[in-house]
């Protein structure tokens, strides 16, 4: 039962004053010791609910978190190159998840105000309008660890061809990002797509199979994956998702 169920009443200032007043016995406090409460503005994180992942900075209502990513559009070579990538390190005593957004980050995680998705969202778009769509490509496997070491992640690295517009997209999104005062994206970033991902730090295990893992990635037509026409850019902020499209005409 709630405590504002336990409401007392009390006679007005004249009871003193006129003996035909019958004051009324005050209630005793209620008893909320047993009444388990959350604070407005926290949020339970269960990550038995997501396999085992930790959030990177707690929930707090009225921060959204978002970033921005370009999203892969292709999903037919990867049953048979993730089938062989992970007999090579089946090794691992921890199991492996399956990435469920392929995509290639080009911000980091960053934390808006909600008064102001509409304006950076605005002027996101604004940034990379006239930027030329263009293929996307892979040319090697990499080994990737979260900042906090609880994660562990095998992705595919973009080709040169690929970083060159990448580059010029998260420059336009870093000055997007200066103007709101958010943290701009790595100054050598690493563009890369991650496939698959296990609990825990890994990364010394797994990089000792790199070299197999690109054997596997390179050995035949039907394994490589295939470029890609990439014409829009997408950004998730809370549970809102955008897409910007790039300049179809000049790529």
């Amino acid at each position: 039962m709630s405590g504002l169920s336990y409401l007392c009443e009390y006679g007005g200032s004249d009871e003193s004053e006129s003996e035909e007043v019958t004051k009324k016995p005050k209630l005793p406090p209620p008893d909320l010791s047993k009444i388990s409460t959350i604070p407005i503005d926290s949020h339970l994180d269960d990550p038995d609910q997501h396999n085992g992942r930790l959030r990177s900075f707690p929930h707090i209502r009225g921060n959204w978190a978002t970033y921005a990513y370009i999203q892969y559009p292709q999903y037919d070579n990867l049953n048979e190159l993730l089938v062989q990538f992970k007999e090579v390190v089946r090794t691992i005593n921890e199991p492996s998840y399956l990435c469920d957004n392929l995509h290639i980050s080009v911000t980091k995680t960053i934390v808006l105000k909600y008064h102001l998705i509409s304006e950076f969202t605005t002027s996101l778009q604004d940034s990379i309008k006239s930027l030329e769509s263009f293929e996307l490509g892979f040319q090697s496997v990499a080994v990737y660890t979260n900042e906090e070491k609880t994660r562990t992640f095998l992705a595919l690295k973009t080709d040169h061809f690929s970083k060159k517009y990448l580059l010029k997209i998260t420059e336009s999104i870093d000055a997007v990002l200066s103007e709101f005062s958010l943290p701009k994206f790595y100054e050598d970033p690493s563009f890369h797509m991650s496939i698959l991902w296990w609990n825990g730090d890994w990364k010394n295990i797994i990089s000792e199979k790199i070299e197999e893992l690109n054997g596997i990635l390179m050995k035949d037509s039907e394994v490589a994956l295939n470029t890609v026409t990439i014409k829009k850019v997408d950004c998730k902020v809370g549970n809102r998702f955008y897409q910007f499209c790039l300049d179809c005409n000049g790529g």
